[in-house]
């Protein structure tokens, strides 16, 4: 007998594929439901199939012995070893009844495997299409008769493709309970609803952090956070994320935390070092929304307490952004500029920052002028610019209103067929309300303060010239290191950039200004941004570009690179209150190796060694190799010595995991510096492979200028699903900080 309901039979299904997080997609509303079974019958309103019943709808397959439909009710009822078959994931239980008009439905005792999970219900039932609820929910990941990990619920309303609720949970390890929740919510999209790290740090002695989300709104998720720190105290916070429906572009989040430090410890910019209030706090709110497709707004705001309490709390987050800021934008992007107004400033006291209060910028991108051959870009900007600096005293705080045009055309060139060539010439006009009014002074001077307006002009033109040459060896072929096939490119190349200016870089206030670095700056414009530092030169900058390529996975792969390269300066820009490193007229000679050869084997190089004239040697390199299925090793290195900027370094930091059989592996990572004779930071683990889960022993050790700080923890991790972790975690920006709730 065929039936036609109004959506598909049996929805349970779909309820089981939402709790184990498995994406489903509801039938068309007149998907035939087709039923053949050992004997089928009518009593009455009664349709009845018995023995052997093979119920098939949609993408869904059900066997049981024994199935039913009433006319008049409009139900459908299977019952006796009931198995639902869907999209690869079986759903076994003793009896389900289904009404094909309310579309409303009850089970009992349903249970289902999907990849690394298992669940099970006493009870599931649905008044509405989409959300479901069970009683005495049962969900693990160890797919054993007596699991080591489990979740046991009274009550679990599953909202299909969104969230799931928990009532009245406990967390089991074992048969023994360790955690019970009155609550807890599960949005389809995260890892882990709630979180306990445990450990032990010098900064913060024995500590436990946790994480409970909950809703807020529709696209509004929110965490509270509630911490022990047994030397620091009590923390709590609440962050927020949002996505706008059906806009994943647009997002945002909150977070906030606080804690009254019971060891704050003190200001250590400060001229005279005073003690950091109790009071530690963050706030900070991140956005990015789009107006329409092509304006968008962004917002970044950050308010800490203190300069310490990324240091004290975060020193992940500290590492990536030391210096917070806030700012607020709206920009418009067109494929040929980019507009954007945006107010920036710095709302911490103790941090350096420069403010733009407001700026407008338009950005032109580069594009053909006038069908004339030339090819133009651009930029220009205005506003007004603030500096102030922390609390070391001596650095006067000052600012000014700064308009600032840049143009440049370009000239694309193919000569003879083989050479290209793109000549280039720009003009830039900036104009400053105010300025340095003495030249003797320097950056820090009590004295250096507000000048005379002036406005600077600058000039530059240039030529980049390249070609390329190959030669291919199809005979060259070695299974061992990947190569089938082998070409070599080589492409020489040239740059001169020529600048000139009618003003002195000393006499600029500097807030788009030269950043030291041991690495060549850019000599061509717009990619030089630094636009305070502009300053005379006369560069010319040679160099060859290697390839050895071969194929691979029908596709050609770069199997090694290398990039060497010179600059000759005729005039060395001299960048204002900056000590020149490389003093002489020929640079330090760059080499820059990839070598990709293998999945198991990387290796980078990046060098520069004063081989034709004065300067100071850097290394900076990095391995990465699998010696075999149980052995892998990195190494890297930094070294550099002569610099006048930056101390003489030789940073070596290496590592390896050991897999000693099928249960247990170690594996260490160290950084030492052999020019300070400091190890930075040691780690050793040892990790337990327990059937789904990896549990892992860390020891860790940071060397700092006050104490070390040594951390004990314990991490566990599914192996199968990673995006799944066990409440249990470690993760030293989770407190007040960009915690990701997921372990390490």
């Amino acid at each position: 007998m065929t039936l036609r309901p109004s959506s598909a039979a049996l929805a349970l299904a779909l309820a089981m594929a939402s709790a184990t997080a498995v994406p489903s997609r509801a039938e068309p509303s007149n998907a035939p439901i087709q039923i053949t079974s050992q004997d089928t019958r009518r009593e009455g309103n009664l349709a009845i199939a018995q023995g052997d019943v093979v119920i098939a709808v949609a993408e869904n397959t059900i066997y049981c012995d024994y199935a039913q439909y009433d006319n008049d009710t409009r139900n459908v009822l299977v019952s006796g070893n009931v198995r639902i078959y869907r999209n690869g994931t079986v759903f076994t239980g003793d009896r389900a009844i289904y009404n094909l008009d309310s579309k409303s439905f009850t089970g009992a005792e349903f249970r289902t495997a999907s990849g690394p999970f298992m669940a099970e219900a006493h009870a599931l039932s649905s008044t509405e299409t989409g959300v479901y609820e069970a009683s005495k929910g049962f969900f693990t990941t160890d797919n054993v008769a007596d699991p080591s990990f489990s979740l046991r619920a009274k009550k679990v309303r599953f909202f299909r493709d969104d969230y799931t609720e928990y009532e009245n949970v406990t967390v089991y390890l074992g048969r023994i309970p360790v955690l019970w929740l009155p609550y807890l919510y599960q949005p389809a999209e995260q890892a882990q609803s709630f979180s306990l790290t445990p450990g032990s740090r010098t900064i913060w002695g024995p500590f436990l952090l946790t994480r409970f989300s909950f809703p807020i709104a529709e696209g509004v998720l929110g965490d509270l956070r509630l911490d022990y720190l047994s030397k620091r105290g009590v923390g709590v916070g609440v962050d927020a994320k949002w996505n706008k429906p059906n806009d994943r572009s647009s997002w945002g989040r909150f977070r906030s935390y606080y804690l009254n430090d019971s060891e704050p410890g003190t200001n250590p910019i400060s001229p005279t070092p005073q003690p950091i209030s109790s009071s530690r706090y963050r706030l900070s709110v991140q956005d990015r929304s789009f107006l329409t497709d092509t304006v968008y707004t962004t917002v970044n705001v950050n308010k800490l307490s203190d300069i310490n309490f990324l240091r004290d709390f975060s020193p992940d987050e500290m590492r990536l952004d030391p210096n917070a800021d806030s700012l607020a934008a709206m920009t418009k992007w067109h494929e040929d500029y980019t507009l954007t107004l945006q107010v920036r400033s710095q709302l911490n006291r103790d941090f350096d920052g420069t403010g733009r209060l407001p700026e407008l910028a338009l950005d032109l991108k580069r594009q053909p002028f006038l069908d004339s051959g030339f090819f133009y870009e651009g930029e220009t900007s205005a506003g007004k610019y603030t500096r102030r600096f922390g609390q070391p005293a001596g650095l006067v705080n000052f600012d000014t209103v700064r308009k600032d045009t840049f143009h440049q055309w370009s000239y694309p060139k193919t000569l003879g067929g083989w050479l290209s060539v793109v000549p280039r010439v720009g003009i830039r006009a900036t104009h400053y309300s105010q300025s340095v009014f003495d030249t003797r002074l320097k950056e820090g001077d009590p004295l250096f303060a507000k000048g005379g307006a002036l406005t600077r002009f600058a000039a530059n033109t240039g030529l980049e010239a390249s070609f390329k040459m190959s030669r291919s060896f199809e005979s060259v072929e070695n299974r061992a290191w990947g190569l089938d096939g082998l070409r070599h490119v080589v492409q020489p190349f040239t740059d001169l950039s020529l600048v000139t200016t009618n003003q002195d870089a000393p006499r600029i206030l500097p807030f788009d200004h030269f950043t030291p670095t041991s690495k060549l700056p850019a000599i061509d414009f717009p990619l030089f941004n630094s636009i305070d530092s502009i300053t005379d030169w006369q560069v010319l900058r040679l160099g060859v570009r290697n390839r050895l390529q071969t194929r691979r996975d029908d596709q050609t792969l770069n199997w090694l690179e290398l990039e060497s390269f010179v600059d000759t300066n005729f005039q060395r820009p001299v960048f204002s209150n900056q000590p020149v490193a490389d003093g002489g007229t020929f640079s330090n000679v760059f080499n820059r190796l990839r070598w990709n050869p293998l999945p198991w084997l990387n290796m980078t190089v990046d060098s520069q060694l004063p081989l034709l004239d004065q300067g100071f040697a850097e290394l900076d390199s990095s391995t990465s190799f699998q010696v075999n299925r149980d052995v892998t090793v990195q190494l890297s290195n930094r070294y550099i010595s002569g610099n006048r900027t930056f101390a003489n370094s030789n940073l070596v930091s290496g590592g390896a995991r050991v897999r000693m059989n099928d249960n247990w592996a170690i594996g260490f990572q160290n950084s030492y510096d052999f020019a300070t004779k400091v190890s930075q930071s040691q780690q050793y683990s040892i990790d337990r492979d327990l059937r789904s889960w990896m549990a892992s022993l860390l020891f860790v050790v940071r060397e700092q200028q006050s104490k070390s700080d040594v951390a004990i923890l314990l991490s566990l991790s599914l192996k199968d699903v990673p995006r799944v972790s066990l409440p249990l975690k470690y993760d030293t920006a989770a407190i007040g900080g960009a915690g990701t709730g997921k372990n390490r």
